[in-house]
């Protein structure tokens, strides 16, 4: 009972002051493709892993947070291993998707307590896009960017905080290449969306 009254009192601590620190991001990200039949594109979700590093600046009310990732999932037995569940195939023997990306994110919402509601942009290039096609084999175009909807949580600890986090990342260039660029039309090539489970460490740096 004493350590629960001890935890409720830090947290309540927590919320009335700002925040500002430097973290580590490792987190799981699960991909599909909406409508990928009619691109060829891989019909199953796939997962990357992610690691990253970020500052956050929360005032009592509201704050943003900046950071730096890199995205990876071997498809080709040539790279660093794989782990099981956080960068694996879920879809038929087949399918092998490599994935290695860097992307900058920008997050900013209000804090209601120990909860952070986020919007914001994630901008990445992607240097390895292996198997995103069944049969056919279109140029894949390697930048993509994401609209992140979702929410994490920063518990303290007597250093900084740990935090969990889930956000639906909605893509909003083509995965595929426009064949016809300069036909002036307007080309749908197909939209890749994921959903990120992420968990934080940060390092307070004043507060």
């Amino acid at each position: 009972m004493k350590s629960f009254l001890l935890l409720v009192l830090s947290l309540s601590v927590s919320v009335g002051y700002a925040q500002q620190a430097i973290g580590m991001r490792f987190a799981t990200d699960i991909h599909f493709f909406p409508r990928s039949k009619d691109y060829d594109l891989v019909p199953k979700a796939f997962t990357t892993g992610v690691f990253g590093i970020y500052y956050n600046n929360y005032r009592p009310n509201s704050g943003f947070e900046i950071g730096l990732n890199v995205n990876y999932k071997d498809g080709n037995g040539k790279g660093f291993p794989s782990l099981p569940v956080v960068m694996q195939d879920y879809g038929s023997d087949s399918q092998n998707v490599g994935y290695l990306g860097a992307e900058m994110d920008l997050k900013v919402g209000p804090r209601l307590g120990v909860l952070y509601p986020k919007i914001g942009y994630i901008l990445g290039y992607r240097f390895t896009q292996l198997g995103f096609q069944n049969i056919r084999d279109e140029p894949i175009n390697p930048w993509y960017l994401m609209l992140p909807f979702g929410v994490s949580t920063n518990l303290p600890t007597r250093w900084g905080t740990v935090g969990f986090g889930g956000f639906y990342n909605v893509g909003v260039l083509n995965v595929l290449q426009d064949p016809f660029p300069r036909d002036g039309s307007i080309y749908d090539g197909g939209r890749e969306h994921y959903i990120s489970i992420e968990i934080t460490v940060a390092y307070e740096v004043r507060n």
